[in-house]
């Protein structure tokens, strides 16, 4: 377990390095294997992108996947990959890798399955360059919630599901929907994991993560990781 904390005086500032730490990444892959993959959270991070969209690369050689994603259709405004778009919508030649299948009548919405993520990781079998995650007040990262009943296998260490279909218990009231999620073991296939967290209270949620790997604190997976070097980004 290797974690570093990175303190910021504003959320613009730690919002700005993390771009900036990102694009060097990338800049990074792109010059050594002329590609580059990233695992993206949604919801606060969103503000990162849209600096780090301005950044002039080979876009086209980027791949870009959600860290997880609600289970909504891509028009839905709670779409995860929609907002992820959104922000480098400047950008179209990235190639977009979504973890749900696209339908358009709510109706008819199919059931919650993990299938078409697990077979868009098969096709990237390759560790992720860069995974970015944010953190909730109750600890889950992604969509790997304390309390639900997947979680378990979400956060197994044996890295042999890549993701899974979960269900928040309860359901967060922002998002009442079910969810797909990249596993714990698949997002720590990564060259650089980054934690964006603002305010004194997810910092309190941090320091008591820090202090034991507890499944009731998801995120704790993370910070212990025994070959993780994950870099944590804090502002105020």
């Amino acid at each position: 377990m290797t974690n570093q904390l990175h303190s910021y005086p504003s959320t613009d500032a730690m919002q700005q390095a993390l771009a900036d730490v990102i694009e060097h990444h990338v800049r990074l892959n792109l010059a050594k294997k002329g590609s580059a993959f990233l695992s993206l959270a949604g919801g606060s991070a969103l503000a990162i992108y849209r600096k780090l969209s301005q950044a002039e690369l080979d876009w086209s050689q980027v791949s870009i996947v959600p860290t997880d994603e609600r289970w909504v259709s891509a028009s839905h405004p709670a779409c995860n990959l929609a907002a992820l778009k959104s922000c480098f919508a400047a950008r179209n030649a990235i190639q977009w890798l979504p973890l749900v299948p696209e339908w358009q009548d709510p109706e008819n919405a199919p059931k919650p399955s993990a299938h078409i993520a697990i077979k868009a990781m098969a096709a990237m079998p390759m560790p992720f360059d860069v995974v970015l995650l944010g953190m909730g007040l109750d600890a889950h990262t992604a969509s790997l919630f304390p309390g639900a009943s997947q979680l378990s296998a979400a956060l197994a260490a044996d890295g042999i599901t890549s993701a899974v279909a979960i269900t928040p218990n309860p359901l967060p009231k922002e998002a009442p929907f079910a969810r797909i999620s990249l596993t714990a073991s698949r997002l720590l296939h990564s060259d650089a994991i980054l934690l964006a967290i603002t305010g004194a209270a997810k910092r309190e949620v941090l320091n008591r993560a820090l202090l034991r790997d507890d499944e009731a604190l998801p995120i704790s997976r993370f910070l212990h990781a025994s070959d993780a070097n994950l870099q944590v980004y804090w502002s105020a």
